[in-house]
């Protein structure tokens, strides 16, 4: 059937040879339907054994078999790395009734490959004995539920911006695992696979899988808790990653020393006087240098002594005087270091970096000062009983030829101004347990010599008596200003252990103690780090000499009071410092407070 329609005649609208504006139609869009192609990278070229996408080059390596034992936390080396890598893990689980199934035939096949050796006279094959072992104690595990089997696999891409890079990380990725005897293979002709494999979508494209049981299985865990427990030591605090106690005895170590670096307010000043009040209960003897006198409460509240230098103090300590040599110890090879000692202390006295004839001139006249009270490098020091002093030394300088002019530095300290603070013999004792050194009265400008006079004192009455002691530096920046000073420091750090001493550095200009020359030696002879809160300014200079991970530098960056990061050794274990009732009371009380309940406590009968 055929329809004729009659349409009415529309008059175009547009004249001839006239141009048409034709306005295109806009949909609106919420501006997340193009979001695919806006993050998606220009192309991507899938080669043999590797690919590229966008400006990234790639390979993706598999494990293709294991050793006989897996070590726990194996995978921990590869997860340290700094590189950037995908890396993806896959289980499995088996049906244990077929598997025991198949074991059974194995075993068949080993036993008869066994008996079969036997009906030769063959010697015996250790390599079918032990897989016959492994199968029986496999078989036994599985029918228990004591163990589970899964096959499993793990892919590893490797990502950098060059290929001559990829090719370095993919040798040093390939040479950790070698190491553990893990034998890794690079994917051949399913890299896109092996891609897809390693993106966060849960799939196995390249199904390269090894049969483990769950015992060896476990040991993929990467996480690993560190732990700093021994059985003899001091409590610090508790662990942050699983709530363990962190005891620890820093004399255990290969060294005693420890570094301490965190921002005012942290809490470092509350771990030290922790760590004091503890160490005295096991009899380690503890001895002090405090700048702003934080630790006189502790010193007056445990019989100690507090012992005040200034200039205005009745207490003096002579750099002059010598110390007893050991046993071991050349009296010779003593008495030089002594000089070398006492080079340092001028050079900060006088504040400038001598030159080689000065350092003959003083050198001559150190010896020509002790020589003058009968002091010779071999002679007998237990039958001393007089060293000279600053004074002598000064008056010895000027009969010396060109002395004239370094006597004039030092004479501030023997006749001007700063005279009897380092010119009188000595009338200090290191004869308590705890013993602090208050520099808060001492101005700033002396402040370098007092501790380098105090801390070579110290290591003088170590020598007479070896026993375990630690020294506490608070803002041991003061010490390091000079370089004769830093030189010192880093010196006692290294003969510490042979006197049985431990060194604490505090310091909360974490930058200019390492922009130090001998800020990095300190670190590097020091068993023992702890780090507390920083400052964005600091991190990342902390991170790159401590090899910190970015989560590891927010935690520093974030860190609450008490709280911090302990390093010793490999172990690196997040720590929040506790303290008991009555040591937070002794800590926090100022010495008022506590010398009015001492007070309380005496008139109780206490």
């Amino acid at each position: 059937m055929k329809l004729n329609l009659k349409l009415p005649k529309f008059k175009s609208a547009v004249e001839p040879n006239k141009p048409v504006l034709v306005i295109p139609t806009v949909k609106e869009s919420s501006g997340f339907e193009n979001i695919k192609e806006i993050i998606s990278p220009a192309g991507a070229i899938f080669n043999l054994s590797d690919f590229q996408i966008g400006d990234i080059f790639g390979k993706t390596i598999f494990i293709l078999t294991y050793p006989r034992y897996l070590l726990a936390g194996w995978l921990e080396n590869i997860i340290s790395l700094e590189e950037a890598f995908n890396l993806s893990l896959f289980f499995f689980p088996l049906e244990t009734p077929a598997l025991l199934k198949r074991f059974e035939k194995q075993l068949a096949r080993v036993e008869g490959q066994i008996q079969e050796r036997v009906e030769r006279g063959l010697v015996r094959s250790p390599e079918l004995e032990t897989a016959y072992q492994d199968i029986e104690s496999l078989r036994d595990a599985l029918i228990q539920a004591r163990e589970k089997m899964f096959e499993v696999g793990l892919y590893l891409t490797i990502l950098a911006e060059t290929k001559d890079d990829l090719v370095i990380k993919e040798k040093q990725v390939i040479k950790i695992l070698e190491s553990a005897l893990i034998l890794p293979k690079t994917v051949l002709f399913q890299q896109e696979s092996g891609f897809i494999s390693t993106t966060p979508l849960g799939l196995d494209e390249i199904s390269l899988r090894y049969q483990l049981n769950s015992s060896p299985a476990s040991s993929f865990f990467p996480f690993i808790s560190s732990e700093l427990s021994m059985e003899q030591g001091v409590l610090f605090g508790i662990n942050l990653q699983d709530s363990s106690l962190v005891i620890f005895d820093r004399f255990a170590f290969e060294n005693a020393h420890m570094v301490v670096f965190a921002r005012s307010g942290s809490g470092k000043s509350y771990m030290a006087k922790l760590e004091v009040m503890r160490n005295l209960v096991l009899g380690t003897d503890t001895i002090i240098l405090d700048p702003e006198d934080e630790y006189r409460s502790i010193a007056e509240i445990y019989a100690g002594s507090f012992i005040p230098v200034s200039l205005k103090s009745d207490l003096h300590i002579n750099p002059f005087d010598l110390s007893l040599p050991l046993a071991d110890e050349d009296p010779v090879g003593v008495f030089k270091e002594k000089i070398s000692d006492l080079v340092g202390l001028i050079q900060i006295i006088t504040e400038k970096d001598l030159d080689s004839e000065e350092l003959t001139i003083i050198d001559r006249a150190l010896t020509q000062t002790y020589a003058s009270f009968n002091i010779l490098p071999e002679s007998d020091i237990s039958k001393i009983d007089i060293f000279p002093t600053l004074d002598d030394f000064e008056k010895i300088l000027r009969n010396v030829e060109g002395g004239e002019k370094i006597a004039d530095r030092i004479y501030p300290y023997t006749q001007g101004n700063f005279s009897g603070f380092i010119n009188k013999p000595t009338n200090v004792e290191l004869d308590r347990r705890l013993i602090v050194f208050g520099f808060r009265d001492l101005v700033e400008q002396l402040r370098p010599i007092g501790m380098y006079l105090t801390l070579s004192f110290i290591m003088n009455r170590a020598r007479r008596d070896v026993r375990r002691r630690v020294i506490i530096i608070d803002e041991a920046w003061w010490i390091m200003k000079q370089k004769a000073g830093g030189e010192f420091l880093l010196n006692v750090i290294k003969r510490g252990r042979k006197y049985l001493l431990g060194v604490t550095n505090i310091t909360q200009d974490v930058e200019d103690f390492l922009s130090s020359s001998f800020g990095k030696p300190i670190i590097t002879n020091s068993a023992l780090v702890f780090l507390m809160k920083q400052s964005p300014a600091t991190i990342d200079l902390i991170g790159q000499v401590f090899a910190l991970s970015e989560g590891e530098k927010n935690f520093l960056l974030q860190a609450e009071r008490g709280r911090g990061i302990i390093v010793a050794g490999l172990k690196r274990v997040p720590i929040y410092i506790l303290g008991s009732y009555a040591e937070d009371q002794i800590i926090r009380s100022d010495l008022e407070q506590l010398m009015a309940l001492k007070k309380a406590a005496a008139d109780k009968g206490l």
